[in-house]
């Protein structure tokens, strides 16, 4: 989360109870962001790992 939102959160908070509903929807706003980072990092991930398979194909190709 930005720091920008987090103080707006915390502002909210310090409010009280009647921020709730916005405070929810930072922290859903927050959750969809996140959600997003790991399905990048999780194709990336899946593309460093075929590129090792790759490697790995071809060095045991050239011990035999």
């Amino acid at each position: 989360m930005l720091l920008r939102n987090i103080r707006h959160y915390s502002d909210l908070r310090y409010e009280g109870d009647g921020t709730m509903q916005e405070r929810m929807e930072l922290l859903l706003t927050h959750r969809k962001s996140l959600l997003e980072e790991q399905r990048k990092w999780n194709e990336y991930l899946e593309n460093l790992d075929e590129k090792i398979g790759i490697y790995r194909k071809r060095i045991e190709s050239t011990e035999r």
